[in-house]
């Protein structure tokens, strides 16, 4: 039996990769591993030992874009990123008027679809957007020296623990996303080796399988899956059932996201070309085409 590595970041496509790992196939034993940065993920992926890589879209296509021999098999995780205010008075974008975001990043999906969205709203410019890393962030909002961020799920139901949940949704980008546009926004998606792909149809196939029913076994009944998560997220089980509630886990084969994740990549190329590689990637970047 072929062992293979799906490397994720502990973000949700992790969730369901836990389970799929546990419950294996007759034919192939799946082994999860996890990266942190850019730097490591880029490492692993130039060793070729690394069939499957779970990242955000935007990093996926611009790591393609390098020439490494990435394809996008499905989506996974849609929307799952809110503006958050320790504030219990801000309801919509137009009251952080004159206040700062502070945003994980720049030149990064949360600043562009933040950006994207105060355009919108006529708010260019009315609005601070500051930058900083995710545990910062988070610190500084449990200690109160700052007031509005972005942050994606698990991290928000985290926070909310902590501050005994005086944390308030001021944006969610999914619902700000269906009601510009009428579709879901992709996020994260699980990319193959496209050299190892050629050779291995019938492992593609299994591990789409795995991956796909895992995901919807977290859906459906999602203890099994957060028993297995709550220590690579050190967070909590309770925490991670309250965030399940808040994180669109939703399975879709790259040709079938394809028109959603074109949509995405051009508000991001309008912005900010460089987040994915300087141009919309072509048809062979969708597996399956």
């Amino acid at each position: 039996m072929e062992n293979v590595i799906l490397l994720s970041p502990k973000a949700p496509s992790l969730i369901p990769a836990l389970l799929a790992e546990k419950k294996g196939s007759p034919d192939m034993q799946l082994k999860v591993e996890t990266w942190d940065t850019i730097e490591q993920l880029l490492a692993r992926i130039q060793t070729g030992n690394v069939p499957f890589v779970a990242a955000p879209l935007n990093l996926g296509a611009n790591i393609a874009a390098k020439g490494l021999p990435l394809q996008l098999l499905h989506v996974n995780t849609w929307g799952s990123m809110y503006l958050i205010s320790t504030s219990p008075d801000a309801h919509r974008l137009a009251d952080l008027t004159n206040e700062t975001v502070y945003i994980p990043g720049q030149s990064g999906p949360p600043d562009i679809l933040t950006r994207f969205l105060l355009r919108k709203e006529g708010l260019d410019g009315k609005v601070k957007l500051a930058y900083s890393t995710v545990p910062e962030m988070m610190q500084q909002l449990a200690a109160g020296t700052i007031k509005y961020a972005v942050l994606p799920e698990p991290m928000v139901s985290g926070l909310r623990m902590k501050l005994d949940g005086r944390l308030y949704e001021v944006i969610d980008f999914q619902k700000a996303w269906q009601t510009q546009f009428g579709e879901d926004l992709p996020q994260t998606g699980i990319f193959v080796n496209r050299d190892w792909a050629k050779t291995h149809t019938k492992e593609v196939a299994q591990f789409q399988i795995m991956y796909r029913d895992a995901l919807n076994e977290t859906v459906l009944r999602p203890d099994e899956s957060l028993k297995l998560s709550a220590e690579a997220f050190g967070l909590p089980q309770a925490v991670l059932a309250a965030a399940m509630t808040k994180i669109n886990l939703v399975y879709k084969d790259a040709k079938d996201a394809k028109p959603e994740v074109e949509r995405y990549f051009q508000i991001l190329l309008q912005d900010s070309p460089e987040s994915i590689g300087g141009r919309l990637p072509d048809a062979g970047f969708y597996y399956g085409l």
